[in-house]
C-alpha cells in the first residue's frame, strides 16, 4: 500500500498535464469583449405570469459581465484568468480579452472563449476533467457566487456577485488589478508594454486566432509579432504553447525559455517550462525552474505542488512534505491530489492517522477524482487497524439539558 502513489504519480502527470499544458493558455477573449459591459444590474427577471419564480433564476441562459483594468486604469495587455466559483469547485474558468473585457455564458454549452483547464495558473484537467467548466443546463441563481482572479504579482481579487440578474445578466463593473508591493516576478510581462504597435496588432490576431480555435493561423500571426519585435516575450510564450499543443516538446521549452531569458520576471513560462519538465521526468530540472518562480512570488500554490512532485521523485521527501504543506495551504481547488501525495508520504512514515486524514480531505475535495476509489480502498484496510477515535468523526456537542 506504501507504494501505490509511486507510479501513479508519473502516470497522472504525463497524462493530466499532457492534456492541461495547452488548454490552460491565457488566451481565450471573450466573445463580447470588444463590445464591453452594456447592461445594469437590479431588475427582475420574473414575468408577471409567474410571481413565484425566483428573482435571479431565469429560464434562458446567463451572463456574467465585466472588465478587468491596471491600477493605472489601462487595460492587461495580456489575457488574464477569470474564475467563477459558485462552491466548493469553478462553475467556469475563461479569459479576459486584449480590452480586458470577459463574459461567462452559462447555460448556452460551449462559448467561444471556454478554457478546459485554465485557472490560477493551474490546470483543473488535473483535478477532476472540465466539467466544471461546462454548466450547460445550469439554472441556479447567481447571488453570492464569486469571481476571482489570481494572477502571480498582483493582489488576489474576490468579488461576490450581489446583483440582482437584469434580463439574464450581471454587470460586475470593473475590477482594477493593484500591483504586491514585495514580489517580482508578474503575469504580465514588462516586454509586452514596450512592443511596436505593428507588434502588439499581430499579437492581438494570435489572440482571436486562437479564441476560434485558429492555431495555424495564430502561429502565423505570433511569427510576424517575434519578427517584428524579436524581445516579446508573451508572443514568445504564447507560441510555445502552441508548440506544447502540437506535441512538439523541444520548440515549445526553447520557446518559453526564450520568454525568460527576455523578461526574466515572467511568471507564466516558468510554470508551462515547469510542466513539460514534469511530463519528461525532468525532476530536478522541475525543482528548479519551480524554485526560481516561487522566489518571485511564493504564493504560486500550483509551483509548490509542482516542486513537491520533483522532490518526491527525487526520493527528497522531507522537502516533498514541505512543498506539499505549502500548497495546501493556498487556495487550491484545482489541485486535490496535493493531499493525495502528502497521504503517500505519510504512509511511508507510517504516520497511518495523518495519512488517512489527508486522503478524507482528498475524498472531500474529489469525491470522483482520479485517486478516489483507490483511496477509498486504503481508507477501508487503515480504518479498521485505528482507534475508534481516529477513524469516526465526532459527534456534534449534545445541547444543554433543560
Amino acid at each position: 500500500m506504501k507504494q501505490f502513489f509511486r507510479s501513479t504519480w508519473i502516470a497522472i502527470l504525463l497524462i493530466g498535464l499532457t492534456a492541461a499544458g495547452f488548454a490552460q493558455s491565457q488566451s481565450g477573449g471573450s466573445s463580447s469583449g470588444s463590445r464591453g459591459p452594456t447592461g445594469s444590474t437590479g431588475g427582475s427577471t420574473q414575468p408577471p405570469r409567474q410571481p413565484t419564480r425566483p428573482m435571479d433564476q431565469p429560464r434562458g441562459p446567463m451572463f456574467v459581465s465585466g472588465r478587468v483594468l491596471l491600477e493605472t486604469g489601462k487595460p492587461v495587455p495580456e489575457p488574464v484568468t477569470v474564475e467563477l466559483n459558485c462552491g466548493l469547485r469553478p462553475l467556469q474558468v475563461i479569459h479576459t480579452d486584449l480590452g480586458g473585457y470577459f463574459t461567462f455564458s452559462l447555460g448556452t454549452g460551449m462559448q467561444s472563449n471556454f478554457d478546459f483547464s485554465a485557472a490560477n495558473e493551474s490546470p483543473t484537467s488535473f483535478g477532476g476533467g472540465s466539467r466544471a467548466n461546462s454548466p450547460q443546463g445550469f439554472a441556479g441563481s447567481l447571488r453570492g457566487c464569486e469571481l476571482r482572479l489570481s494572477v502571480a504579482g498582483f493582489h488576489p481579487i474576490n468579488h461576490i456577485i450581489a446583483q440582482h440578474m437584469d434580463l439574464g445578466r450581471v454587470e460586475v463593473g470593473t475590477l482594477r488589478l493593484q500591483r504586491l508591493a514585495n514580489v517580482s516576478g508578474s503575469a504580465i510581462s514588462v516586454s509586452s508594454l514596450l512592443v511596436p504597435d505593428e507588434a502588439r496588432k499581430e499579437f492581438e490576431r494570435a489572440i482571436k486566432d486562437l479564441q476560434g480555435k485558429k492555431t495555424k493561423s495564430a502561429r502565423e500571426h505570433l511569427g510576424k509579432a517575434i519578427a517584428r519585435h524579436d524581445q516579446y516575450a508573451a508572443a514568445w510564450y504564447q507560441l510555445g504553447r502552441i508548440e506544447l499543443s502540437d506535441g512538439e516538446r523541444d520548440k515549445a521549452s526553447q520557446a518559453f525559455e526564450r520568454a525568460i531569458g527576455i523578461d526574466p520576471q515572467y511568471v507564466p513560462p516558468y510554470m508551462d517550462l515547469a510542466i513539460l519538465q514534469v511530463q519528461e521526468q525532468q525532476w530536478q530540472a522541475a525543482v528548479q525552474t519551480t524554485g526560481k518562480a516561487l522566489a518571485m512570488d511564493s504564493s504560486l500554490g500550483y509551483a509548490s505542488f509542482l516542486q513537491a512532485i520533483g522532490n518526491f521523485n527525487l526520493n527528497e521527501f522531507d522537502a516533498a512534505e514541505e512543498s506539499a504543506r505549502t500548497a495546501e495551504k493556498m487556495p487550491h481547488e484545482t489541485i486535490p491530489q496535493v493531499h493525495a501525495l502528502l497521504a503517500d508520504i505519510l504512509l511511508r512514515r507510517e504516520e497511518y492517522v495523518n495519512a488517512v486524514a489527508e486522503m478524507r480531505k482528498y475524498l472531500e475535495e474529489a469525491p470522483e477524482g482520479q485517486f478516489a476509489e483507490q483511496l477509498k480502498k486504503n481508507l477501508a484496510q487503515l480504518e479498521p487497524h485505528l482507534p475508534l477515535s481516529e477513524t469516526a468523526p465526532s459527534d456534534p456537542p449534545a445541547p444543554p439539558a433543560p
